[in-house]
């Protein structure tokens, strides 16, 4: 097996990750992340109340994520260069294993969070080889391991009963995902641009 699944057809393909993949042409927005396995989403969906939470906007399931590096806007002509440097990470890096938990906390003073441990070296590993595609302003920012629960709405804060929830739980980390973000009318949208197995 290629240690890539690529989708580089302009034919509306149907990606691996459940849904057709949007061609998009100019410089795209994209990050590297790694996707958490059925399990874990069984934990997290338990970090949602049952009751309404007006001060809150929750991430879809789908879209939880844990970004080892945001790349910022990439132009298309260096799509395939940086495919090809996540590829040699691919070859050379091994599987790890995601540790979430062990609660719920804030970051920042509106985001909605899980710490997650365990992929400082595979996100080290991301970073330089991506370094040369990056145009993201926070590019020199530490890596801090987190998936994104939720994100307080505008001019309010999480409130303090979101956080503390206990929550644990962890997964191998076989491949990691290049996916372009665009902002639509529901928040973030994600489209799969490529995926690649850790086979080191």
């Amino acid at each position: 097996m290629d240690h890539l699944d690529c989708y580089p057809d302009p034919v509306t393909p149907t990606s691996r990750f459940g849904s057709p993949l949007v061609v998009q042409t100019g410089a795209v927005r994209l990050f590297v992340a790694a996707w958490p396995a059925e399990p874990v989403l069984r934990v997290l969906a338990g970090a949602r109340p049952t009751e309404p939470t007006p001060d809150l906007r929750w991430v879809p399931p789908a879209n939880w994520h844990v970004t080892l590096v945001f790349l910022g806007d990439v132009p298309d002509d260096e799509h395939d260069r940086l495919v090809e440097a996540l590829r040699s990470v691919g070859a050379t890096t091994p599987h790890c294993t995601a540790v979430l938990g062990p609660e719920t906390s804030v970051l920042g003073s509106r985001v909605l969070c899980v710490p997650v441990t365990g992929l400082d070296r595979l996100a080290a590993t991301v970073r330089s080889s991506t370094t040369p595609f990056n145009r993201s302003s926070d590019s020199e920012e530490a890596f801090f391991g987190h998936l994104t629960l939720a994100r307080a709405r505008r001019e309010r804060s999480v409130p303090p009963a979101a956080t503390g929830v206990s929550m644990c739980s962890a997964w191998p980390v076989s491949e990691i995902r290049l996916v372009s973000s665009a902002m639509g009318r529901q928040g973030a949208e994600y489209s799969p641009v490529a995926l690649v197995t850790l086979d080191g």
